[in-house]
This record gives structure tokens, sequence and C-alpha cells, in this order.
């Protein structure tokens, strides 16, 4: 150890006494923090028994403290940690207020509780918000989304569903990997690993493949092998980064759009790679009929959702000024509509196939609604 001077010995003293005072502007005791857990019963459906375990943070200066409970349905309870039987299906806005004696601070947090109805039916709808996985119905009633017990995904970006072997597929951008499961997010496997940026998917029924994008290209692998390292490259020199990815069934060609610039197609035996619109940049395509839909960054805050011929031409503006590059973009058979996702407003917009009739679908500002896609009817 080197030697220390006296003088310096003298500073570290004099700290020493000094830090041991007490300051004259003490820091204010902390505020109460109100904040709960729960568990469902009866798997989340309908009647179901909520028990609410409450984890507030409430320091000791505050004094004694109060709790009062809205369950959502008009009733109510001042336990501490109460039980709650929910009799119909629905989201209910929870609400725990504290209030303390000594601070007379009066704190509240709310959070949303979703009891599934076991009579609902419709279509299935998936989207992820980059780590969680969220489902719902698309029916006539307001739609409501619930969380799946999707685990482990670093940065998520896209979703499909297979209708066929009735399984839901999940991107993971930043690790790179593609996670299979079973519509309630149960059996969750890493279906393909060691992928290269992989966001949109689309399922050719016909051979049996899945196609996904990478950093420069397309790769595809055999939709019945759980080889997680099982794939072949499709498409491959692609300088500015495919991102969507579309097949259309019946003549056979897969589309892509470009984030740097450009959609293109090639035919799936491998043939006739062209590029259609040049210069459009873009998250997300989809193909429905005769025409295909994509998004078009124009300027910050203005992407445009657009469609066109599947030969590119025909191009018509179906929505504009919506927030960032979209990454969720489906269509639904039964109701004939686009839907979308406005990643910045948390919001699934849908719209007739010429972009009339406009109107949010789901809003959630806690969202951010990537990997849109709809599973089988029921």
């Amino acid at each position: 150890m080197k030697n220390i001077s006296p003088i310096l010995w003298l500073g570290i003293l004099i700290t020493l006494i000094h830090g041991c005072k007490k300051d004259d502007f003490p820091v204010p005791p902390a505020s109460t923090v109100p904040n709960f857990t729960y568990t469902i019963d009866n798997d989340g459906t309908a009647p179901a028994t909520v028990t609410f375990t409450n984890t507030s943070i409430v320091p000791s200066t505050v004094g004694t403290v109060k709790y009062y409970w809205n369950f959502g349905d008009n009733a109510s309870s001042e336990e501490a940690n109460p039980s709650h039987y929910y009799q119909a299906g629905g989201a209910y806005q929870v609400r725990l207020v504290a209030v303390t004696s000594v601070s007379l601070e009066i704190k509240e947090v709310v959070k949303t509780i979703v009891i599934k109805d076991p009579n609902a039916s419709g279509t299935p709808v998936y989207f992820t918000d980059g780590s969680l996985v969220f489902n719902g119905l698309l029916n006539s009633q307001s739609p409501i989304m619930s969380q799946l017990p999707v685990a482990g995904l670093l940065d998520s970006y896209g979703t499909t569903f297979d209708t066929v072997h009735n399984h839901l597929y999940i991107s993971d951008y930043e690790a790179g990997k593609i996670y299979r499961c079973n519509p309630d997010g149960s059996n969750q496997i890493e279906f393909r690993t060691g992928l290269d940026a992989p966001n949109a998917m689309s399922i050719d029924y016909q051979l049996g493949h899945i196609y996904w994008d990478t950093g420069n290209g397309i790769q595809r692998g055999d939709i019945n092998s759980t080889d997680v390292n099982q794939k072949e490259d499709f498409v491959t020199g692609q300088a500015n980064d495919p991102d969507g990815v579309s097949i259309d069934a019946v003549n056979r060609v897969l589309y892509w759009v470009n984030y740097n610039g450009g959609v293109w197609k090639k035919n799936l035996d491998g043939s006739g790679e062209t590029e259609l619109i040049a210069g459009v940049e873009g998250g997300s395509i989809l193909v429905v009929g005769n025409r295909i839909f994509f998004d078009q960054y124009i300027a910050a805050g203005d992407i445009q959702l657009k469609s066109a011929n599947l030969d590119g031409s025909g191009v018509a503006v179906l929505a504009t000024g919506i927030t960032r590059v979209v990454y969720a973009l489906a269509y639904d058979q039964t109701s004939n509509k686009i839907y979308w996702g406005d990643r910045n407003k948390g919001t699934i917009m849908r719209a007739n196939l010429d972009g009339s009739g406009a109107e949010p679908w789901f809003v959630d500002a806690n969202t951010s609604p990537r990997g849109l896609s709809f599973g089988k009817r029921f």
C-alpha cells in the first residue's frame, strides 16, 4: 500500500466527522406505494374467485393505513387482502386506494383483470408487444385481451398461426429464435434457433414450409421438423433488410417488403425474383385476393398503409398518419376487413379493403401492437 500523507489523513478525518452529522435538510420519508398481485381460480374462466395479495409499500413514518378496494363490478372491500367472486366474464378495472393517517397520502393503483367468458366464440386474435403475447377474440363484443403464458421473449415482432396444426408461432428478433406453442400458450418450444433477426413469418400449407425474413434475405423450414437447426436459404443478397413476408397460395408466390426500400416477389419454386415497387420502406406486407397490402414510411409520424395489384401496379393509399413503421398487419375473412397496429398509440385499427370505414378496434396505451395474426374461428 502506498504511504498516505498527513494532510490527506486530515482530510479523511474531517470527511468522516462531517459524514457522521445529521443533514441540516433531512430527506423526506419515502411515500406510500400501493400495489397488489392476484390469482384466479377455475382456469381464469367465469365464474371465478380472484384472491388479491396486497404488496403495498408503507413506510413506518406515514402512520396507519386504510385500504379501499373497488373490484370493477360495483363491489368493494376494506380488507387488506380480500377475495372476490366474479359471476360473469369480462375485463374488470380493479382499483386499490391507500389512505395514510399521518402523512395524509391518498395513493391508488389500477389494474385490469380479465375473466374469460366460457360461452364466448369468435376468431382468436394474437399479437405481441415485444416481451409479452396477448390473445383475445374477434366477435361482436368489445375486444378483451389477456396475456398468454409465453416466456423468455427478448424483442418479438411477429406471430403467425398455423390453422392446420393449431399452433402459434412467435418470432424473437433479438434472440434469433422462433417459438411454437399451443393456442393457449402452453407447450412452448424453441422451433428454430440461431436465426438472423427474424420478424415476419408466413406458412405454405401445400408443401409444409414456414418462411421468415432475415437481415439480408428470406429463409424457410420444414414445418413438420422440430430440428432447431433445420433451415434453408430461399432469398439471399437483399441489402435493404426484408421485414415483412406473405404468401399468395393461389399463384404460388412469396411477397416481401424491405425496411430500407422495395416491394419484391419470388415464385415458391425459386424462379422469378422481381422487384415490383422500388423505394418502399416498410415493415409489413399481406396478400388478400388479387391485392397486396403494405405500409410505407413517408415521414416521421406519417407511415401510410397502401395496396396494389399483384404486379405492383394500381397503388392506392388506404390510411395515413400512422405513427411508426407497421409490424402488425392481418386480414379477417369473416368481416372482410384489414387490421393494422399503430404502436405509439397502443391501437389496433381496422378498415374495409379499400380503406373506408377506418376505426380503432382495440386501444390500450400500455401495449405496442406487433405481430398481429388471426387463429382458427370457433
